[in-house]
């Protein structure tokens, strides 16, 4: 699946990227059509990688409810990654998270690509809302949820629990 904003291309992760990208392989990431300047995938991301192999093989492919890339249309470099943490819960929830590599941050692509995905999570019949949850003291994500529309539900020693 692609989304495309003005700057950016949302596309969600396939098999063979995930492989490269558990293998640190930037060669292997350049040669399905990417450039890279290592610092993706981010530690955090990185260790969710088989996560999101697993949801892909249950799923049998993508429905969207997993991890996209950030890729910048002109130079096809992924700058970051976005998406949820699986299928919508019996309620219609989603989690959502994101993150921009570090040489990226503060040019706008997380909200670019954030509206553009919630936009998409949204038009999905079976999604009624959607939640996120930061560490605190990231002020960063919390600009970023706060632009996007998030509303703090709750916090405890460790998150903000955000709600859409």
């Amino acid at each position: 699946m692609q989304l495309e904003t003005d700057r950016l291309l949302l596309k969600t992760l396939d098999l063979n990227l995930i492989e490269a990208a558990a293998k640190r392989d930037l060669l292997g990431i350049e040669a399905l059509g990417y450039k890279t300047n290592g610092e993706w995938p981010e530690p955090d991301f990185f260790e969710a990688l088989p996560f999101f192999r697993e949801l892909l093989l249950k799923n049998n492919g993508t429905k969207g409810f997993d991890s996209w890339i950030i890729v910048m249309k002109d130079t096809k470099e992924i700058v970051g990654g976005i998406g949820f943490l699986g299928n919508p819960d019996s309620n219609g929830m989603i989690e959502m998270g994101f993150a921009i590599n570090k040489s990226h941050r503060r040019k706008g692509y997380c909200i670019e690509a954030a509206q553009t995905l919630l936009k998409w999570a949204l038009n999905q019949i079976e999604v009624t809302a959607i939640k996120a949850r930061c560490e605190i003291e990231n002020t960063a994500s919390e600009n970023v949820l706060e632009k996007l529309g998030f509303k703090i539900e709750r916090n405890d020693s460790e998150f903000l629990y955000w709600k859409y």
